[in-house]
């Protein structure tokens, strides 16, 4: 017994010198990380204001605080502005204390946003130094984004950074206050900033700029050749040192390059697709940048354009959504020879199947043939003579797509433009027929799926397509009478998507759709007449040759009833056109 308890008085004893042990090494431990941040503050004690910044960081704490209220804000502003004043500048260098500045300039008033930005002003150049700081960057984005719809600040603003804009526009962190400038405050206001990027000669002579300052404006208001030449060199510069730092995603740099490429020569633009074409999904952000990479396609070399392909990959179905982007997409495939190379970076994503697009009820290529931007991709490779192919594009985008012009020493391409809108098409054709068929009714009631669908027609008429559009058409009129709902021919798009199809049997003197509408609505076609819109559809019947002594025979003898029909609707033009062709 007595050797037992010896020996848990011995495991007590090992036990307790182990804990000991343990408790020392945790003390040593936390000795260490007490004696790092003693060292920590012990280095900011020696900063400048180093007390104040600190008691200013407390305050920065609570008036970030979202459960603040107006009063509370205020009173807490009050005190951090009782100990800012007078060393903004120097306190703003600080990394941890700039966030304290930058809190004043988003929670104060606009009169304590005018007083720091004054402050910060007093000092030539304060403005431009601190933003080529990695942290005191922040407050000048903050002011430019606070202070933006002040007048008086604006002025301050603009004025400090006048001189410095073509050294800020290329400086690794100074670029993203440029850009913020730029998208901030109104153009108008910084159009003198902007003719800084022309070289000197035209930024020191400059007063009351007409508008908008470009590139190009200034070389019909340059007078000697020299100066347009030294205009074209200096932008030439930022371009360079742009492209070398990678900002293709600044707007202000997507539209200085696209400015540079309108006034240079194909050639000069064909050097710079081989530095830039890596990054083409980058530039198709804006506007600008889409007329930069479009360029680069129509004068860049096989290879530049494979790039581009491969730069897009995975993003063709969001660009052909953009409101400026799908532009760049038409002219890349328009202009590649390697139709292979496309079909694999380009059609393949837009032809993914429904499995390949979770939580979807319609394809992607559905999204695709009825939205107003995405659709003009279909109609540029389904029409085939180019006059019916531009009425579907506005003049820009007609300046976009029009044919490159032979130009010496450049060779653009060596396929013929439509072998090459034919080996494309091949790869797509299918889906698209298969598209029509599948969605006829809700194609037909889109404007841009109804063009889709009409020059589908036109290329591959397809008995299966036109009995999928018949049964719309017998559909919609039984579909509006039980449901008191608008029938095909009654609404707006619709009607008019039957119109043209009917009209397409006239143009390429067929009858395939004519036909077998006219025999399948023989007996209702007094229902279709029965609206204003209907009564168009009709008339357009009578364009058809085939078709328009059998039309003629049906309707004279509803003559009457549709006579009684036009009285009762207020609009009678349908019903006007529909009576001059049957008398």
């Amino acid at each position: 017994m007595a050797a037992k308890d010896s020996s848990k008085r011995k495991g007590n004893l090992n036990g307790g010198e182990s804990n000991k042990k343990q408790k020392q090494e945790d003390s040593e431990t936390k000795s260490s990380s007490a004696q790092k941040r003693e060292l920590k503050k012990e280095r900011q004690s020696h900063r400048r204001h180093a007390e104040t910044v600190a008691e200013a960081k407390v305050l920065w704490n609570k008036l970030r605080m979202k459960s603040n209220t107006t009063e509370e804000k205020n009173e807490l502003m009050e005190r951090v502005m009782k100990m800012i004043r007078g060393k903004i500048n120097e306190i703003a260098l600080q990394h941890d204390a700039s966030r304290v500045v930058q809190a004043a300039v988003q929670f104060g008033s606009a009169e304590q946003r005018k007083e720091i930005l004054s402050e910060i002003c007093e000092k030539p150049e304060a403005l431009v130094e601190l933003s080529k700081i990695q942290y005191a960057h922040f407050l000048s984005l903050k002011i430019i984004k606070c202070c933006n719809r002040d007048k008086d600040c604006v002025k301050l603003i603009v004025k400090s950074f006048k001189g410095s804009m073509p050294k800020l526009a290329v400086h690794a962190v100074g670029a993203r206050v440029v850009e913020s400038i730029f998208l901030n405050i109104p153009a108008k206001e910084t159009a003198s900033l902007k003719q800084e990027f022309y070289g000197p000669h035209f930024s020191l002579f400059a007063r009351d700029l007409p508008g908008i300052p470009t590139l190009e404006s200034n070389l019909k208001n340059a007078t000697t050749e020299n100066q347009k030449v030294a205009a074209i060199s200096f932008v030439k510069d930022i371009v360079t040192k742009g492209t070398t730092k990678s900002f293709f995603g600044f707007t202000f740099f997507q539209e200085l390059l696209a400015e540079y490429i309108d006034v240079i020569d194909p050639s000069e633009i064909r050097d710079l697709a081989s530095s830039v074409a890596d990054h083409s999904i980058h530039l198709l952000s804006t506007r600008a940048g889409v007329r930069a990479v479009s360029s680069f396609a129509s004068y860049g070399t096989p290879r530049d354009r494979k790039r581009i392909c491969k730069s897009i990959k995975g993003y063709t179905s969001s660009s052909l959504l953009h409101r400026d982007a799908y532009l760049a997409i038409i002219r890349l495939v328009q202009v590649t020879d390697d139709t292979v190379s496309v079909h694999k970076s380009v059609l393949n994503e837009i032809l993914k199947s429904d499995d390949d697009v979770s939580g979807s009820e319609k394809p992607l290529l559905f999204d695709l043939a009825t939205s107003d931007t995405a659709s003009k991709f279909f109609l540029f490779l389904l029409s085939g003579d180019a006059e019916s192919r531009m009425k579907y594009f506005d003049p820009y985008e007609r300046s976009i797509l029009e044919p490159i012009p032979e130009i010496k020493g450049v060779c653009t391409s060596k396929k013929d433009p439509e072998a090459r809108r034919q080996e494309v098409l091949k790869h797509i054709y299918q889906d698209l027929i298969d598209l029509c068929i599948n969605h006829t009714e809700a194609l037909l009631l889109s404007l841009p799926g109804s063009r889709v669908l009409k020059e589908v027609y036109m290329n591959y008429s397809s008995e299966k397509l036109v009995r999928a559009i018949l049964e719309v058409c017998e559909s919609g009129l039984s579909q509006s009478k039980e449901n008191e709902r608008l029938s095909l021919f009654e609404d707006p798009i619709g009607h008019r998507a039957i119109k043209n199809l009917i009209l397409c049997d006239a143009q390429r003197g067929t009858s395939l759709f004519s036909e077998a509408f006219l025999t399948g609505m023989e007996e209702r076609l007094t229902s279709v007449a029965e609206s204003n819109r209907g009564a168009f559809v009709l008339a357009s019947l009578f364009k058809v040759k085939s078709v328009q002594p059998k039309v003629q025979k049906i309707l004279r003898s509803e003559k009457k009833e549709i006579l009684e029909m036009s009285k009762r609707n207020k609009t009678t033009a349908g019903y006007d056109a529909l009576l001059k062709e049957i008398a």
